[in-house]
């Protein structure tokens, strides 16, 4: 699949760096001699220095032979551009990031579709979404939901006393939970898909698959009591912290917000657009601004000032006040190791989680969905099983799968099953599949239809959370 990306930022290149690792044909068009050198000197990908809101630019880039089309500057304007000349070179998709949401609302002249975009992209918008859910669902760092709901995938540290703490897994009983574990993640920053002999630890994070209502009874399993969020304090105002407070005002469930924010204009800003949030004017990294404001009163503190040194201090403060529940924005994905060892795994990057949104539009036809653990150490994969694709009809211990691959789940005539190696596949079953990176470019070679092995087929789809 040939793949234009417009843009070589955050995004643009956690987009180059995944596509070209899943051996995708792709050419970065990048006006910053800069940042064109990264994609250069640290990715197999070609490189343009140029402006991709440009028509003989595009034809640079061979648009007339492109696949797809993905605008990801910081402009949104110039990514409309990129989608529009995209269209009159007939390529089938085009992704658009867009932070303007005037561009794209209902009460927009033009839709989408008129200006040639196939899937509006905002990397706030869905950190926004992903804090929402970890907020309705405190125990867990990372959610995933799959098979329209019926699937759920936690990741959560294992409390020192855990029942399961020590263990092998093959020993731990989990059928009444409906319930597997598909990953664990220890505090060296090892990761793997396990097996049954191996032991979990107090402090690894492990990765749960299972049924949405099973997995919320696992706290207790886990040593997590079960607590509710009510109130959640905000530090920094910027775009994700407007979008967080909006899902959260409109929420079934309770939620007392607070949003403190330094810039006196933006706090002005945020009450004339915020109807039931405290706003309040203030240094986030001054303990007593913090201290007169009763941090330790949060059941929960999202610290998202848009700058990775001061949510550091803000959340070791809030840790020091005594808040449970700690989550923060990180930005460069270096500092994502930084907040593992002050103990805060619950970290949301946006652009990890924009670029993990786009590479699911670039599935093959029977894939339903593809996510990226934000450690980006394995993607879990939703498909449908094609009734010619070669474990169709064996069991799962005669499919002879890789290490570091597993089937976590299969949803079958609408009934969820919690698969062993004698569970015969069948086509048509729904599977989630929990697999490292070096073995995940082998998922063809098991799933994928005969015809269509080895080659990639594409559709346009609606994917939640976006535009």
């Amino acid at each position: 699949m040939r793949i234009i990306v417009v843009g070589g930022g955050g995004v643009g290149y956690e987009l180059g760096r995944n596509l070209s690792e899943k051996h995708q044909d792709v050419v970065v068009i990048e006006k910053s001699e800069s940042k064109a050198r990264r994609f250069q000197e640290a990715l197999d990908v070609m490189v343009i220095v140029d402006n991709g809101a440009n028509a003989s630019v595009l034809e640079k880039a061979d648009i007339k032979n492109a696949d797809m089309l993905i605008a990801v500057t910081q402009h949104d304007e110039i990514n409309i551009i990129a989608c529009m000349l995209a269209k009159k070179y007939d390529v089938p998709l085009t992704v658009c990031r867009i932070r303007n949401s005037g561009y794209v609302d209902q009460t927009s002249v033009l839709t989408p579709k008129q200006l040639g975009i196939d899937l509006v992209i905002n990397p706030e918008k869905v950190a926004a979404m992903e804090i929402s859910r970890m907020l309705h669902f405190p125990a867990a760092s990372e959610i995933e939901y799959f098979n329209r709901g019926k699937v759920m995938m936690l990741g959560v540290t294992v409390g020192k006393e855990a029942g399961i703490a020590g263990v092998p897994i093959k020993n731990i009983q989990m059928q009444d939970q409906e319930a597997i574990i598909v990953g664990i993640s220890n505090n060296k920053g090892e990761f793997v898909v396990p097996g049954g002999s191996d032991i979990i630890n107090p402090g690894d994070k492990i990765y749960l698959l299972g049924s949405s209502g099973g997995l919320k009874n696992l706290c207790t399993l886990l040593h997590h009591e079960s607590c509710l969020i009510r109130q959640v304090t905000i530090l920094g105002g910027g775009m994700i912290s407007l979008m967080l407070a909006q899902m959260l005002e409109e929420s079934n469930q309770p939620f007392f917000v607070k949003i403190i924010e330094k810039k006196v204009e933006r706090c002005e800003e945020l009450s004339r657009l915020l109807r039931k949030t405290l706003v309040l004017q203030g240094d986030v990294t001054e303990i007593a601004m913090l201290k007169e404001e009763d941090l330790e009163t949060a059941d929960a503190v999202i610290a998202a000032t848009g700058d990775d040194r001061s949510n550091i201090v803000a959340a070791l403060m809030a840790r020091q006040f005594g808040v449970e529940k700690i989550i923060c924005e990180v930005r460069k994905p270096q500092y994502v190791s930084v907040y593992s060892t002050l103990g805060i795994d619950s970290v949301i990057n946006p652009r990890l989680l924009a670029a993990a949104q786009i590479v699911r539009f670039t599935r093959r036809e029977e894939v339903v969905a593809l996510s990226i653990l934000q450690n980006e150490k394995a993607e879990i994969v939703e498909l449908v099983l094609p009734e010619s694709a070669k474990v169709a009809n064996k069991k799962i211990a005669e499919a002879r799968l890789p290490r570091g691959m597993l089937i976590g789940s299969i949803v079958r005539d609408g009934e969820l099953i919690i698969p062993s190696g004698k569970t015969k596949l069948q086509p048509g079953d729904h599977l989630v599949i929990f697999a490292v990176p070096q073995v995940s470019v082998k998922l063809d070679r098991y799933f994928a239809p005969l015809a269509t092995r080895g080659v990639r087929n594409h559709r346009a789809v609606d994917i939640p959370g976006t535009e």
